[in-house]
Formats: C-alpha cells, structure tokens, sequence
C-alpha cells in the first residue's frame, strides 16, 4: 500500500514537473523576454528625450550666408570626431566668432599653433575648431556652457571650475577671468572687449562669451505649445537684449523681458505648469540689490522661467504649479526702478538666458 502511494506521489511530481516545462516555464521566459524589452524601450526612449531637453536639442538660428556655406563642412568634422549631436552649437559658435567670414572662421589659430593667424584655409580652421571643441566638451563632461566658454578662455577654465563646483556658472566665468587678467595683465595684449567687464577687472577673454553664442542657439523650440502670458494685458516695458542700464545708464545685457504692472496690486501668474525651484528674496553676492522677491519655475529639461521684483510669493519652493496659477503680486523689490515684471527664460537657475519672447504667447489675452 504504501508503495503504491509513493509510485502516486512521484507520479505526479513527475507529471507536475512535465507541466511545467511544457507550459509554465516557456510562458515566464516570454514574459520575461518582453519586459525585458520594454525595459529597455522605455530606458532608451527616457535617454533620447533627455538628450533631446538639452542644449543639443535645438537648433542654430539667424545665421549668416556665409555660416550656411560653411555647414556641410561642419558636419562632415563633426561626425569625424563624434559630435554631430552639436552642429548647431558648433555653427552658433562659428557665428559669434566670425559670422563665417574669414581664412579662420572658427578662429582656430590659437588652439592649433599658439598663436593668431596660423590658419589660412576656412576647412583647415573648421577641421580644427571642430576637433577642439569635441576635446572641450568631452573634458566639460557634456556641460555645453563650460565648453563654449572654454572654447573662449582655454582648457584652463574646465579645470578651475571642476575645482570649484563642477558646473559652469556666470560668477565662475568672472572670477577666472578677473584671476588670469591680474597674472597677464604685464603683458599688454589683455583688455576688456566688453565695458561691462571692467569694473569686474575680468578682461581675460570674453566673460559673456556664453550668451553671445547662445544668442544663436534656439533650444526652446521643443516647448510643447507657446506659454502664457505672466501679467494679464501682457504690456511689455522693455524688451530682451543690450540696452542702456536705467541706474548706470552704462550698456548691459538685459537678461529678461519687462511687463508694467500696478504695485501690491497686479497678480503674477506662472506661464506655464512646472516646479517651484527657488522662491524667495534674492540679493547680489556681493551684497547689492538683486532680483527681489524671485520666484523660479522649472519646465523640464532645460527649461526655467523667472519672475523677478515682486511685492510678494504665493508659492514655495518644491511646489507644483499650473500654467495661469498666480506665484506672486507685482512690486518694486530689489534692484528696480519701478513697479513691473521682470520675465527671465533660461536652461539653468542663475545662466544659458534666452528671449522670452520666442516662446511667450502674445496674442493669448488675459489668463
């Protein structure tokens, strides 16, 4: 009796064992296989979209004749040294340092032979800033911002800013180039290219070098439809670009737009839905007045909108808002002459500023 139930026992282990490789098994290996895939799917596709969120995710804008002429050559360099993700950003740079004109369009002498002029054929200086920049980008570990404006002080600038935060930054820029302006400044062949630099003491390269090229980098047009309005009647008082400074009266970049508004009384709304990444009052470094009661918005990947000088915040840091949700009211606060708006667009919380207004629905009316 007791034989026959261990035959019944192994029997059916037998027969439970045969089901399952027959059915059970091969239905978990497929099951596996295709989570597996999505798995991979959905990681590849979360890539592909954060490397699209990017600075490499635009496109080269307002360029010259001569810049266009000169694309198939960067393009050809670019996928030589494995960086074709940056052509844009390499023709943007192209524009700003010889608007393609030029034996030395890239203006690649110095990083070539040591010295200007060394260049005399425009594909021999592409081949070469291409080459360079694909060596500054990769030792900037992808931060395009410390690339470009290594491109314009030397690899130098990556090596002290990886000293001292790893990221590029606006302050960074100054510092460095106020610090190489007081060892070489014997020498005879620095001065300020630009006067806002001087009372910096930076005039070791160009310390607004990233904004110049950016001004030909439009990394926006990936925004999913235009934002909103931030002030109801949109009346704008000042727009994006050089300008006369209204304390100094001195010519400064000015980084945002402005709107009119009406003191403790007009509501500021946010003009598109995001996270609140800072909010709260802003002062200079140095201690002078700065934006004031700040609220900063992040959109996704590379995408940050900024409301400066208001009397007072609705929302904290941390926050999740909706696009026409009210973040503040309008004031004076900070380094301002009077009541208004002033609407920052940019890729990071305090540099890589861009107009606004190629993004700002202006014909959206009241929210």
């Amino acid at each position: 009796m007791e034989v026959a139930k261990d035959l019944a026992k192994k029997q059916a282990k037998k027969v439970a064992l045969g089901i399952f490789l027959k059915f059970i098994l091969p239905f978990l290996l497929v099951a596996g296989l295709v989570f597996g895939i999505i798995f991979l799917l959905l990681a590849v596709m979360g890539g592909t979209m954060e490397h699209k969120g990017g600075l490499d995710g635009g496109e080269a804008v307002n360029l010259s004749q001569e810049v266009l002429a000169h694309k198939p050559t960067v393009e050809k360099y670019a996928a030589e040294y494995g960086v074709e993700e940056y052509v844009g950003v390499i023709l943007a740079l192209m524009m700003q340092e010889s608007g393609g004109k030029g034996d030395d369009p890239m203006q690649a002498s110095e990083s070539l032979c040591g010295s200007v002029g060394c260049i005399t054929d425009p594909e021999v200086s592409i081949e070469q800033g291409v080459k360079y920049f694909s060596q500054v980008i990769e030792s900037a570990k992808g931060d395009v911002k410390l690339a470009l404006q290594s491109y314009n002080f030397g690899g130098g600038f990556i090596d002290f800013v990886m000293d001292n935060g790893g990221s590029y930054t606006q302050d960074l820029a100054i510092e460095f180039s106020s610090m190489k302006y007081e060892e070489l400044k014997h020498t005879g062949i620095y001065s300020c290219v630009r006067p806002e630099a001087i009372p910096f003491g930076a005039c070791y390269g160009d310390i607004y070098y990233v904004d110049a090229v950016l001004k030909y980098y439009d990394y926006t047009i990936a925004v999913d439809g235009e934002f909103a309005l931030p002030v109801s009647g949109g009346n704008m008082t000042s727009d994006y670009g050089w300008r006369s400074d209204p304390h100094t009266g001195e010519r400064s970049m000015h980084k945002g737009i402005d709107f009119g508004c009406v003191n403790h009384v007009t509501p500021i709304y946010a003009a598109e839905g995001g996270t609140v990444e800072y909010a709260q009052f802003h002062t200079n470094s140095n201690g002078s007045p700065g934006y004031g009661n700040l609220v900063m918005i992040k959109h996704g990947e590379g995408l940050i909108t900024a409301y400066a000088h208001m009397s007072s915040l609705s929302v904290n840091e941390g926050d999740t808002v909706k696009k026409g949700q009210k973040v503040g009211v309008c004031g004076s606060t900070g380094s301002s002459t009077g009541p208004h708006l002033h609407l920052e667009t940019k890729s990071g919380l305090w540099d890589g500023h861009m107009d606004p207004s190629t993004i700002i629905d202006f014909g959206a009316g009241e929210l």
